[in-house]
């Protein structure tokens, strides 16, 4: 009887420290997958006013704006597919809420863009680039959660 327990023992021991570390692989990996993501809306604040300026009188430059546009939406979608340990569950629920209403107010300039009514004032009106910069803000603690 020891020697079935202990063998059980034994066995059981590796298999906790193989869920360690994968758990901790899991972690940096979405650590990882969110800094990347908030760079790439750090470039969308970036991209999208000179866009949005160019596809004012460029047929286009509105095309370019708009797939732009698509690829933030598309971006947003593959980072809500994202596996989110256990500890960075608020954060991400933080991240999730701005990408929603990113989503919601890109949707709105995509519908503007195809009636034809686009300007620049429209998206300087919108809450885009606030709520890129409320995504850009969770950067430092993302790259705490990576420490």
């Amino acid at each position: 009887m020891k020697k079935i327990i202990l063998a059980l023992t034994l066995f059981a021991v590796p298999l906790a420290g193989c869920s360690a570390v994968e758990e901790v692989n899991r972690s940096v990996g979405y650590t990882s997958d969110a800094v990347a993501y908030i760079n790439d809306a750090s470039q969308w604040a970036q991209d999208i006013p000179q866009l949005a300026q160019n596809a004012v009188n460029d047929p286009q430059a509105q095309e370019k704006l708009s797939q732009e546009l698509d690829q933030v939406q598309q971006s947003i979608a593959d980072f809500g597919k994202t596996e989110v340990p256990g500890f960075a569950q608020g954060l991400h629920e933080q991240l999730t809420g701005y990408n929603a209403s990113l989503n919601t107010q890109v949707d709105e300039l995509q519908q503007r863009i195809e009636a034809g009514e686009f300007t620049p004032e429209l998206l300087q009106n919108s809450e885009v680039m606030q709520t890129i910069q409320n995504i850009q803000g969770l950067m430092d603690q993302f790259q705490q959660l990576g420490q």
